[in-house]
């Protein structure tokens, strides 16, 4: 259950990123309400809130999803692997969609999460970001200026 929570505030995390102007005053005024034993329940509520975050919403958790899929899988663990490997003409098609244009920098952004979560875990992260007044620009300020720090320093 842990790392499907971590998945959800990541992805809700990342669609706060990807808003472009700060929240609508009722939506904002719904996440300074969340207090410190949210749920998933309680971010997929103000996911829904505002259709321009649940869009971003559920096109970062897909792709962390997908993502989180495609790392899990290995050959070893497929049926006839090798049978598989050396046959070329099968008709099946991998039904997980590769476009997401609109994240390109979601592994970067990810590795920044990450590397400000620690150690307090991303609830206690995701709940600074929604205690703030602007959710949106906190997000900014605190992932994407490391990211441009980071960029500056290599």
């Amino acid at each position: 259950m842990n790392d499907t929570q971590d998945e959800i505030f990541k992805a809700f995390i990342v669609a706060l990123l990807q808003q472009t102007e700060p929240l609508p005053a009722a939506v904002q005024s719904e996440c300074n309400k969340i207090g410190e034993n949210f749920t998933i329940i309680d971010i997929e509520r103000l996911a829904k809130s505002h259709p321009p975050l649940l869009v971003a919403y559920n096109e970062a958790d897909g792709w962390l999803v997908n993502h989180s899929s495609q790392r899990s899988k290995g050959l070893d663990f497929v049926p006839n692997a090798e049978f598989e490997n050396n046959n070329t003409t099968t008709t099946e098609t991998d039904n997980t969609s590769s476009d997401i244009s609109d994240l390109t920098n979601l592994p970067e952004i990810l590795k920044k999460i990450e590397a400000k979560v620690q150690p307090r875990g991303f609830r206690e992260f995701l709940r600074k970001l929604l205690q703030a007044k602007d959710s949106v620009q906190a997000s900014r300020d605190t992932i994407l200026l490391s990211i441009a720090d980071g960029l500056a320093h290599e």
